[in-house]
């Protein structure tokens, strides 16, 4: 056994480094990028089932979730379950859907770059919390989200959308689809003339924040 391990020192230690460092970048690598499996219709027109793709964790680490980011979360429940969502409410914000449509402080979203139908879903306001996001299907009419299981915590986010590489036909970067905020109807002298409940449903937002 000296003999044989004198002769073959060197190759020995040489396989052996060559383990030791590809399973040191497997394990760095699933720290910082992880693949996924599409799986359901939740995100239809977006996404599909069985499309393969690329979640990047570096990337909040480094900032936080936006609003329209897609991301994996681990479903708050007891048994873990990863599903893919779109995150629309961020902490601190007051969020309510109305025959379909988001509001967040008031305000009206505009997600026509990646909604087909809105559906006719309402939910009173709720406050997110300081580490909370409301995350929602593309698909309202057929997705499990925020609306069933309430807002997810920041931790439970685990990576953003990042590279979609299967079936081949649609590879390629993830294009950004952020909703945008409707402005304000403009308070003018006119209102004066309008009925009181006309005037009510003016949202007064002083400070709201544009993100």
């Amino acid at each position: 056994m000296t003999a044989f391990w004198r002769r073959h020192q060197g190759v020995i230690l040489e396989i052996f480094e060559t383990l030791l460092l590809a399973a040191f970048i497997f394990f760095a690598s699933r720290l910082v990028v992880q693949n996924f499996r599409v799986d359901g219709r939740s995100m239809l027109p977006t996404l599909t089932t069985d499309q393969l793709v690329l979640v990047t964790k570096i990337s909040y680490l480094t900032s936080s979730p936006a609003r329209g980011d897609i991301t994996v979360i681990s479903k708050p429940s007891a048994q873990r379950e990863d599903l893919v969502k779109r995150v629309i409410g961020l902490p601190n914000e007051t969020i309510e859907m109305r025959d379909g449509k988001v509001y967040i402080d008031g305000i009206g979203l505009d997600e026509s770059a990646y909604i087909v139908e809105p559906g006719n879903y309402s939910m009173p306001p709720i406050v997110l919390g300081n580490k909370a996001y409301f995350v929602l299907g593309d698909n309202r009419r057929e997705s499990e989200d925020s609306r069933r299981f309430g807002p997810v915590p920041s931790a439970a986010l685990i990576g953003k959308l990042w590279l979609r590489y299967w079936p081949p036909e649609v590879f390629g970067f993830l294009p950004e689809q952020s909703p945008t905020r409707e402005p304000l109807p403009v308070r003018t002298d006119s209102n004066e003339g309008l009925p009181a409940s006309a005037v009510e449903a003016i949202p007064v937002l002083a400070g709201a924040p544009s993100r």
